[in-house]
């Protein structure tokens, strides 16, 4: 896949640094679009951890975890199940019935007392939330809200830094080189794109579709790189009538240059 064009548009960065640290940079590390979805990684389960100590601080502990979902049972057994899904958010629900021996948690003997002929009732079944009224139940809910609503906040905008991070490094750059190398209309269109008029006219679109937000700005900066710098730059250019038009068709403020970088005399794009 080519990247040329995310290259030429931090060329200016990458003149003014010493050839020393740019080896050091290439030897000791991965590159910088890897180590922004590590970090992203981090950030949520760190962030993720942060819901679970809270919840233990009200005196829960996790029961089981499968399929990317945690369920944590509280001490009291009338006192709800909280879910914690990986995908950012929490479920509370009015505890069942469960089966608890008394003892020690880690000590897997203690079960004997359910099993037959040593059934002993009163020492495996603990009442759940079916003896706690609409209200009270109401208000453990909202303890457990109020207690987790700030760090389930943080949890999910590291759940969206990350998302896009990996829209950013990979996806939109995935996006642009199949449109214009291959001809594969991707998130605009089904048919395929055989020629250079409707190749350009898809990435320009893409480039004038996107929303005025933080999110839509980053990938429009991201488009506009890839048009200066390959597009403008390859055997089919766009018109100063294309770049107007998509211009006029973007309501966010952001304007494409309507003519293609100075080269350098090595051929890779300097910056104006």
């Amino acid at each position: 896949m080519r990247f040329s064009f995310l290259a030429a548009s931090l060329t200016g960065l990458l003149f003014s640094s010493m050839s020393s640290a740019a080896e050091d940079t290439e030897t000791t590390g991965p590159p910088p679009a890897e180590e922004m979805i590590v970090f992203g990684d981090l950030e949520v389960s760190r962030r993720r951890g942060e819901v679970l100590q809270n919840l233990k601080a009200l005196g829960y502990r996790e029961k089981k975890r499968r399929n990317g979902r945690s369920l944590l049972v509280h001490n009291i057994p009338y006192r709800p199940n909280v879910l914690v899904d990986d995908d950012g958010y929490i479920v509370i629900r009015r505890a069942p019935v469960r089966i608890d021996p008394a003892g020690e948690k880690d000590n897997k003997l203690r079960y004997l007392w359910c099993v037959p002929p040593f059934t002993f009732t009163a020492a495996c079944i603990r009442t759940g939330g079916q003896v706690v009224s609409p209200r009270k139940l109401q208000r453990y809910k909202h303890d457990v809200a109020r207690a987790t609503a700030y760090e389930v906040r943080q949890w999910r905008e590291a759940i969206i830094d990350r998302a896009m991070e990996k829209r950013l490094g990979e996806e939109i750059p995935d996006l642009l080189t199949d449109i214009w190398e291959r001809g594969l209309p991707g998130e605009m269109g089904e048919a395929l794109l055989l020629d250079p008029a409707s190749k350009r006219a898809a990435i320009l679109k893409l480039w004038s579709s996107r929303a005025c937000n933080k999110a839509g700005q980053q990938v429009r900066e991201l488009v506009a790189d890839f048009v200066r710098y390959e597009i403008q730059n390859s055997e089919f250019p766009p018109s100063t009538a294309e770049l107007r038009a998509a211009n006029a068709r973007n309501n966010c403020g952001d304007r494409l240059v309507e003519k293609p970088p100075i080269q350098a005399v090595d051929g890779e794009p300097a910056p104006n």
